[in-house]
């Protein structure tokens, strides 16, 4: 699995976000208090941002975050008013390589996800390859699980919220034929204005989710507290929260 976060608020730099936190993804990557299923993120890192036109960016990295020399530069040089971000520990036969990489991006929606889908390349992947229409299909470059559910979300319809219940409710209607897969899905999503996040699982537990609604200037979500301050709320399994800018986060069940 992974450790995810999320950031919407008044701008703030990338290092503000991911650095400086004393218990912020860098050190998650190497430390973290709530991860079940493995010790360290060590598979690769990444972050997705707006550019002064208010355009989906990304930047991916293959070597874990403390061993990454551009990390520094780009977080006293890179602001934005949303950040997504992600420290990978791959799923066995997922390959650590950038194509896999998280987060991912399109010209609209940010995209990261924390958790699996067991035995992806044999269970879900060529019924989630199905479902898509061929202009999304192509655009997949890598083999996860994580890259299939953000195709999948990009292909529903209506708000952000609707097209994350859209896509968890196919999930749950082909996963009730195989009760011995596993998918946890703890996801966050963004189309610059909204950040839409889950904390869900079927047939599994969903792994740790926070919100701070007070954070910096703005809101952040996370799958561990980046400090031991207050205002850190736990995400309750199955609730997703949305979060717009200068807003009270919204939880609504799953």
């Amino acid at each position: 699995m992974c450790r995810i976060a999320a950031y919407l608020g008044a701008p703030c730099t990338l290092g503000t976000f991911v650095s400086e936190p004393s218990h912020g993804l860098a050190r998650q990557s190497w430390d973290s208090r709530e991860m079940v299923s493995a010790t360290v993120n060590a598979d690769g890192w990444g972050a997705a941002w707006l550019d002064a036109a208010r355009r989906p960016a990304v930047y991916r990295q293959v070597l874990p975050i403390w061993a990454d020399v551009n990390l520094e530069p780009l977080g006293r040089s890179l602001r934005s008013p949303l950040w997504l971000a992600n420290v990978r520990s791959a799923t066995t036969g997922l390959g650590t390589d950038y194509a896999n990489t998280q987060p991912f991006v399109d010209d609209e929606l940010l995209f990261t996800h924390n958790g699996f889908i067991d035995r992806f390349a044999h269970t879900l992947r060529a019924r989630m390859r199905a479902e898509l229409d061929p202009a999304i299909e192509i655009t997949i470059n890598g083999n996860t699980d994580s890259e299939y559910l953000f195709a999948l979300i990009r292909q529903q319809a209506g708000s952000l919220a609707a097209r994350v219940r859209a896509t968890l409710a196919k999930l749950r209607e082909w996963l009730l034929e195989t009760p011995d897969v596993r998918a946890l899905l703890n996801v966050i999503v963004s189309d610059g204005n909204t950040l839409v996040a889950t904390r869900a699982a079927f047939n599994g537990d969903a792994p740790s989710l926070y919100v701070n609604a007070q954070w910096q200037d703005g809101a952040v979500i996370a799958s561990e507290a980046f400090d031991n301050q207050s205002g850190w709320e736990r995400v309750e399994a199955q609730q997703m929260i949305i979060v717009r800018a200068g807003q009270a986060p919204v939880r609504e069940c799953l």
